[in-house]
């Protein structure tokens, strides 16, 4: 039987109320993905990404501040060094949080991975929520920045994300959670 996404979260969120708020953003999510396949309307597609990302950068924000402000209980698989290091950083925007992330490779990816530079792009998507494009960053059209290969990258990438944070730093007392049974309301 597939595991309900709070089952994930609860293995490795340090602050429960963000758990309950990341929680709360993937039943939004769930919605929205049951109205996109009744209607196949592309226009889900924005708030669906915006969503999973804002859910990303909230999994990451509350491992950090895990990592910075835990006492009692040993992080598994995090050397000290680290620690130390991520202690030292202001770590409040997520562009700060994918470096300290990738700097300390806290995601496990190879050296011929994209994963960082893919984080780094939803970061710019999920910036797009402001219309206006300031910075002008990606397309200018919005059309084309939500569309349907990025809302395929934001899904893989929660799953990552939640992946190495259920089995790779865990809350203690916890046993891995099999990712063939991670609730993917995209399929």
């Amino acid at each position: 039987m597939p595991n309900s996404f709070q089952d994930y979260t609860a293995q490795f969120f340090w602050d429960f109320k963000r758990m309950d708020n990341v929680n709360y953003n993937f039943k939004i999510a769930e919605l929205l993905y049951t109205q996109k396949k009744v209607t196949s309307n592309p226009l889900f597609i924005k708030p669906i990404t915006i969503t999973l990302i804002s859910i990303i950068e909230c999994m990451l924000y509350d491992f950090i501040i895990r990592v910075k402000t835990h006492n009692a209980d040993r992080i598994p698989n995090l050397e000290q060094s680290i620690i130390d290091d991520i202690r030292t950083k202001e770590i409040d925007q997520f562009e700060v949080i994918i470096a300290q992330v990738k700097k300390q490779n806290l995601l496990r990816a190879f050296s011929t991975s994209n994963i960082y530079l893919d984080l780094g792009l939803l970061r710019k998507i999920r910036n797009r929520i402001h219309i206006q494009n300031v910075r002008q960053e990606l397309d200018k059209d919005d059309y084309d920045v939500f569309a349907e290969d990025n809302l395929k990258l934001a899904e893989k990438m929660l799953e990552r994300v939640c992946e190495v944070l259920c089995n790779v730093y865990p809350r203690w007392n916890r046993q891995p959670l099999l990712m063939i049974d991670f609730p993917r309301p995209w399929l």
